[in-house]
């Protein structure tokens, strides 16, 4: 991977090297030229400036006509100026696109590292990344998204807004491509590519490898077995979505509660008019019962719901609940318009 990033660096730096040096070509013959028919046609060219205008007129191709050569050596300088100068002239053209392509191509295939911070990055490319980038443009139009995957060959057309790094996010210099050092978060979605359990590992690798290069970011797994919860919490996960065991408990509560997976759906939207949120509980509050917090809530647009507690929710919990340390409200707000 090393090697290739370097050939990568390399094959950038020569593509713009040769445009340098075609250019200080061109800028020389313009003044080689340019002076020359000043001084065999001070009639024609009064000033040295005219004396550029005709060479870079001539080498473009452009010919306006408004100076042309009168003499024999004007004429043969003319000609000498046509034949070396248009020729490098459009060779110099043909880098600058070329490189221009190749420069577009290398960043749709995910060869270019992400320079911006305070970005989010997502593993792995499947229809929940889709519609997970979806969501993420509605929400906020200017979020910066950095996509890595080692599936894809380019990046889908239509994700023009999204820098895509091709590769796994198991490997260091993948990550670096995706600038993990000033991320905000890092989602890790499970590989549809392969089974369950290969899947999951996959995950936790991608999990060790972000947290071992940037122990800060917060990170977002999803994990599809059970069985790998426990070492997905081991490799560092701050957060994990349990994709198995929420697509069965929305199944197994729709025979007795018609329509709860849309009210899931619905509390889970953007775009909706309400959202949950976890908020740290106060340390004033410490050592109350969840009776007394009621009577002092502030009703104010928001609805507490419950309680947060060693990664499960105490939804309407007694009056006797006491709450403690680390302890978080479940809250329903209200959004602001």
């Amino acid at each position: 991977m090393f090697r290739f990033t370097s050939g990568l660096i390399s094959s950038a730096s020569n593509q713009l090297m040769n445009i340098i040096r075609l250019l200080t070509a061109l800028f020389l013959i313009i003044l080689i030229f340019g002076t020359t028919i000043h001084y065999l046609e001070p009639g024609v060219y009064p000033d040295m400036f005219d004396g550029f205008w005709w060479a870079i007129v001539t080498i473009s191709t452009v010919g306006y006509g408004d100076f042309v050569p009168e003499s024999v050596l004007g004429r043969i300088t003319g000609v000498l100026l046509i034949l070396t100068g248009v020729g490098i002239f459009s060779f110099y053209l043909t880098n600058v696109a070329t490189s221009a392509i190749t420069t577009k191509d290398n960043i749709e295939r995910g060869k270019y590292k992400f320079h911006r911070k305070g970005h989010i990055i997502i593993v792995g490319w499947n229809e929940r990344t889709r519609l997970l980038l979806k969501e993420i443009k509605k929400q906020n139009e200017k979020a910066q998204v950095v996509l890595v995957d080692e599936t894809l060959e380019k990046k889908p057309s239509d994700l023009t807004w999204v820098h895509f790094v091709r590769g796994p996010a198991s490997h260091d210099q993948v990550l670096y491509k995706a600038n993990i050092h000033e991320a905000h978060t890092a989602i890790i979605t499970a590989d549809s590519h392969t089974d369950e359990h290969s899947a999951d590992s996959k995950t936790i690798l991608s999990i060790l490898t972000i947290k071992g290069v940037n122990p800060k970011l917060y990170t977002i797994a999803e994990i599809i077995t059970e069985s790998q919860i426990i070492n997905a919490r081991r490799a560092g996960a701050d957060e994990l979505v349990q994709s198995s065991v929420l697509l069965s408990s929305l199944m197994h509560n729709g025979p007795e509660c018609h329509g709860v997976s849309k009210l899931m759906l619905t509390l889970l939207q953007t775009d909706t008019k309400n959202k949950m949120e976890l908020r740290k509980l106060p340390e004033e509050c410490i050592g109350l019962e969840y009776g007394e917090l009621i009577e002092d809530w502030n009703f104010d647009g928001e609805h507490l719901l419950g309680i947060w507690r060693d990664d499960s929710a105490e939804l309407l919990p007694p009056d006797s609940y006491e709450l403690k340390e680390g302890d978080h409200l479940v809250v329903l707000v209200k959004k602001k318009k």
